[in-house]
């Protein structure tokens, strides 16, 4: 009896060092680069697994306390726990909290054609500078994504037992409807991507999808960094979307100087001004400075709260997609400008 009692009182104090108050400790393993994913709106997601899985999967949530730096791979402790109602509609039913780092391995790779976004320079022999169909290849779910000239898409394909060789599947995705130039790209994009085979080859930061007689059916190019900035740089970006809520934000707006690193704006009440610094997809904001006018209304002094907050975070991570420029915090997605003239 005694044995009994004592096995019993060992089972209950290892369950509740496992769960305690709903909570409970995991181990997770962070992969090296985030993937494009959507939630409630366009986001990055972790890639993880949890000990003993052998497939990775897409994380939607924060984890509080963790600092991912892309480029290494992670081993973790962390703290899962139930979250209150009522759960916000953008959000995870579970918190999760770092306990500790096990391990931290930097993984160099040489970029190449995968995890990389590519935009369409050239479809069937003919020149395309709309920069409004671009691509991403994920190695690891087989598929490649992006956006076909109007809608976002998604196509299965497969590795053929030839080097860079591959077979794509029929497309899906979203079906909006666009302007004419744009369907008649999607259109032949679709036609062009959809049950085929391809060999894909990569020059300097040129890839080509060339089809069984050596013709290139496709050409991608990956910009680099001055690219990038030169693109940003030569626009005028009005907000559309705060915390994911599209309106107009009347004056709201970014203009970025690359060749002295500063910045400008207008909070939709107060002009703006500072200098920044990237590295890699990181931007950070400093010495900004805002003019002292009163906002119009309780929605007027709400919108420049955010969008100072946002400016002075350390955190902030940007991309450009088709014609908008947009700024994430913690995977979320909290600002998108629009190209203005």
């Amino acid at each position: 009896m005694m044995k009994r009692l004592k096995s019993m009182y060992v089972f209950v104090v290892v369950l509740l060092s496992t769960f305690t108050y709903g909570q409970e400790s995991l181990k997770m393993f962070v992969k090296e680069n985030k993937v494009p994913c959507q939630g409630v709106g366009p986001m990055e997601c972790l890639q993880v697994r949890y000990d003993n899985d052998k497939e990775w999967q897409l994380f939607y949530s924060h984890i509080e306390g963790f600092n991912f730096e892309k480029g290494n791979r992670y081993e973790l402790m962390v703290t899962k726990t139930k979250r209150p109602e009522p759960i916000p509609a953008d959000a995870s039913s579970y918190l999760y909290k770092l306990e500790k780092i096990i391990s931290k391995t930097p993984v160099n790779k040489e970029k190449g054609i995968y995890n990389t976004k590519m935009i369409l320079t050239q479809l069937n022999g003919k020149k395309i500078n709309s920069g409004k169909a671009f691509i991403t290849i994920n190695n690891e779910t087989g598929t490649i994504s992006g956006k076909n000239g109007c809608n976002n898409f998604n196509v299965k394909y497969t590795k053929l037992s030839s080097k860079n060789q591959i077979k794509t599947a029929a497309p899906f995705g979203t079906l909006m409807a666009c302007d004419p130039e744009s369907m008649k790209l999607e259109q032949d994009f679709s036609a062009a991507i959809t049950n085929k085979k391809f060999k894909i080859v990569k020059k300097n930061n040129k890839v080509q999808f060339k089809n069984s007689k050596n013709k290139i059916v496709m050409e991608f190019s990956i910009p680099t960094q001055n690219e990038l900035w030169s693109f940003i740089g030569k626009n005028n970006w009005k907000l559309i979307a705060l915390e994911n809520v599209g309106q107009d934000y009347g004056r709201a707006s970014i203009k970025f100087n690359p060749a002295e690193k500063k910045v400008s704006g207008n909070t939709g009440c107060n002009n703006f001004s500072g200098t920044y610094e990237t590295n890699d997809d990181q931007v950070s904001f400093n010495n900004v400075a805002v003019t002292a006018m009163a906002c119009i209304g309780e929605e007027g002094n709400k919108t420049e709260q955010k969008i100072l907050s946002y400016l002075n975070n350390k955190d902030l991570r940007f991309d450009v997609a088709d014609q908008t420029l947009n700024f994430y915090l913690n995977d979320k997605l909290v600002m998108m400008f629009g190209i203005t003239k």
